[in-house]
């Protein structure tokens, strides 16, 4: 068996891939006629070898001393290839990881970019709209205000207000200016999020292709070998040797993990504990966001009201003036026709009609530059309300984009909450890890301190409790091995294929961890599980209870 190191998640989890990496770190460039050797001089130093495994272990190294020089060969090549594949499994394991948190990180810098696009949109209206109003008022109605005040204290009065109203003005103007800058900076940390993630995604494509190149020189060989009597030999010897070792790579596997169980635990919160605090500025940052659209919402709303009363005191103002107006007119026509019957009729009747002629003129004119002002004030008013519903809907945007990024944190922020809580004190009894399975080996079977599993094809195996992943590393001959920590036991899951879970995560029971039947020593449609009870940094292999 190849010894292995663990995925690690984008640089974050070093501490279990420099203990996995370490693990049996000799023996990586060993054959397997080698590693058996030391297997035997390490149980030599023991009392508790029984003189039957003794005898075992002997005649394996035997027969594989006794192979031919072609055949001892053909194994180390068989041992490259299985350590070759070890690593690839393991490095496509952590370009998996490396991927979905890339992506992550994509999304949310995506997410945060949305909001600040939708704000930033909002306050360039609001500029372009202060801008406008200066360069078409200039300083008329600044100095109109100024103009009617009653007092001097009006006028200080009126004055402040109207640095207020500046001020406003160019708050607006800061703080576009500092949302662009945000904006700036979150577009480049989604081009080197993206980056990032073309570049995990390339070395994916890559370590899966040298994994399928590697199994596909395993898969000929083998083969080859099973197509002759001296190669099945061959596979046979390695078969009963994997057999042998796997014992101890178990032990070995699990008694460290165990060991560094604190510190993986420590590494693990500290990790939570740094994004919980992420998440936690973030939501601050986007209450406060709302608030003001919240404000900025109800100042938009007041000002329509405020608008509306004036628009409607200035129609009925208008109103007024034209109804004078109009009286003023008839009143002169009047005149004009009572001075024209005083004169002499024929004069009175020129004077008259040029009199009437010039009147009606004067009235055409007149209702001609009425009609022209009311229009430009219409036309004002309409855009004044168009301005005032495109910005109330900005307003609207932004909060429907804070609100998503809200539920967004949230929800991490949930998940982060659930995996720093303290892991519960298990009082049910222990989930058997396969669907519709059954136990094939029981616990203690030929001294195995493991029980071996069977199920359908392609079954799950699932978590027998709640608990935290400590580890998921691939082994040549035992697969793919996952370990979960519970309050106070350890469960071991060897033999699996296509692992679901990663160092560090939180699995409720009967969470999916990988298909059964990746050990070629458990066999096909196959796991093994282990339970350990734990105690500080020592463990005790006890049976399941199934």
């Amino acid at each position: 068996m190849t010894p292995t190191r663990r995925p690690a998640l984008l640089g974050r989890r070093p501490v279990l891939g420099l203990l996995l990496g370490t693990l049996l770190l000799g023996a990586a460039a060993q054959t397997t006629s080698q590693r058996l050797e030391q297997l035997q001089s390490e149980l030599q130093q023991q009392r508790a070898q029984s003189a039957e495994q003794a005898r075992e272990l002997q005649k394996l190294r035997s027969r594989i001393a006794n192979l031919s020089s072609q055949q001892k060969e053909t194994l180390a090549r068989l041992d490259a290839l299985a350590g070759s594949i070890t690593n690839l499994e393991n490095d496509v394991a952590t370009l998996n990881a490396r991927t979905a948190l890339a992506e992550q990180a994509l999304s949310d810098t995506t997410a945060r970019r949305q909001v600040t696009e939708v704000r930033v949109t909002r306050l360039q209206n609001d500029v372009r709209q202060i801008l406008n109003a200066l360069y078409r008022e200039r300083s008329g109605r600044y100095l109109q205000l100024l103009s009617q005040a009653s007092s001097l204290s009006d006028l200080l009065i009126r004055l402040q207000y109207s640095n207020m109203a500046g001020q406003h003005n160019t708050r607006i103007i800061e703080t576009l200016r500092g949302e662009v800058r945000e904006l700036q900076t979150q577009q480049a940390q989604q081009e080197s999020n993206a980056r990032a993630l073309r570049e995990v995604q390339n070395q994916r494509r890559t370590a899966l292709a040298q994994l399928q190149t590697r199994r596909q020189e395993q898969t000929q060989l083998l083969t080859t070998l099973r197509a002759s009597e001296q190669g099945q030999r061959t596979l046979a010897a390695q078969t009963q040797a994997e057999q042998a070792l796997t014992a101890r790579s178990i032990d070995q596997l699990v008694g460290q993990v165990v060991a560094e169980r604190s510190r993986l635990e420590e590494e693990r919160r500290r990790r939570l504990e740094e994004e919980r605090r992420r998440r936690e500025e973030e939501q601050r940052r986007i209450r406060e966001a709302q608030e003001r659209a919240r404000l900025e919402a109800i100042r938009l709303e007041q000002l329509r009201v405020a608008q509306e009363r004036a628009r409607q005191e200035q129609a009925r103002r208008e109103a007024e003036e034209r109804a004078r107006q109009l009286a003023a007119q008839r009143e002169a026509e009047e005149a004009a026709k009572r001075q024209a019957q005083a004169t002499a009729q024929r004069q009175a009747q020129a004077a008259a009609q040029r009199q009437a002629q010039e009147a009606a003129r004067r009235r055409a004119e007149q209702q001609e530059a009425q009609r022209q002002a009311a229009e430009r004030s219409e036309q004002q008013r309409a855009a004044q309300a168009a301005a005032q519903r495109a910005r109330q809907q900005q307003i609207q945007q932004e909060q429907a984009a804070l609100e998503a990024r809200r539920q967004q944190v949230e929800q991490e922020q949930t998940r982060v909450e659930a995996a720093l809580a303290p892991l519960p004190v298990q009082t049910g009894p222990q989930g058997f890890p396969i669907s519709s399975g059954q136990v094939s080996s029981p616990y203690g079977t030929n001294g195995a301190q493991w029980t071996v599993l069977q199920g359908p094809e392609d079954a799950q195996a699932v978590a027998s409790q709640a608990g935290d992943v400590l580890a998921a590393t691939y082994y040549a001959s035992l697969g793919w091995v996952v370990l979960v920590e519970h309050s106070s036991a350890v469960t071991v899951y060897l033999g699996l294929q296509d692992p679901q879970v990663r160092a560090g995560q939180r699995v409720a029971q009967g969470t999916p961890l990988g298909r059964v039947g990746g050990s070629p020593v458990f066999g096909p449609g196959r796991m093994a599980f282990q339970l350990n009870r734990v105690q500080g940094a020592t463990r005790q292999p006890v049976a399941p209870g199934f």
